[in-house]
């Protein structure tokens, strides 16, 4: 098991982009940490799949789109509802595309400025009531990139939507 800063063993943690790559790994290692996790996703037979696998009784899938704040609302509340709170949210969903500013189409780019900024601030936002009912508060992990802080030339928009995350997530913390 990778070094973890506490003991995560009971803990419930919510993640969104649940279905692949970095968050269906996150949620691997959470189980196996002894978490119980909470997937949100888009696509329910890769939910119902890496729920079955991680076994049900450490794990839930929620079909959700996280551009979606009801959608976000649901994925805390079965958190609540299923393992009785919410310690921690991983707003992990995003979409890259690459090339220049004109290289995509309109909808495309909108769905990657709103999955990726939008989905962060709507999982949180849904998240802090319950956060800040457990002891300590609760964790919120942002998923970006390094694109946030220097992009390439050809991450225009993709640079711009993780540049966001990490700006909300800085002035967030300052709020503290």
């Amino acid at each position: 098991m990778p070094y973890a800063l506490r003991d995560l063993a009971g803990t419930v943690v919510a993640i969104t982009g649940a279905t692949a790559g970095i968050g269906a790994a996150t949620a691997a290692q959470l189980v196996e940490a002894g978490a119980k996790v909470v997937l949100g996703g888009r696509r329910e037979e890769r939910l119902e799949h890496i729920a079955g696998a991680l076994g049900r009784d450490n794990a839930v899938g929620i079909v959700m789109d996280v551009r979606s704040p009801q959608d976000n609302a649901r994925l805390v509340e079965a958190a609540v509802t299923t393992f009785g709170r919410l310690d921690s949210i991983v707003p992990n969903a995003g979409v890259g595309l690459y090339g220049s500013i004109l290289d995509h189409a309109d909808a495309d780019i909108a769905q990657m400025m709103h999955t990726n900024y939008d989905g962060t601030v709507w999982a949180i936002r849904a998240a802090v009531p319950a956060l800040l009912s457990t002891a300590g508060g609760g964790d919120i992990v942002i998923v970006s990139s390094t694109a946030g802080l220097r992009g390439g030339a050809d991450q225009a928009v993709y640079a711009g939507t993780k540049s966001a995350q990490a700006q909300a997530a800085e002035q967030a913390q300052d709020q503290q």
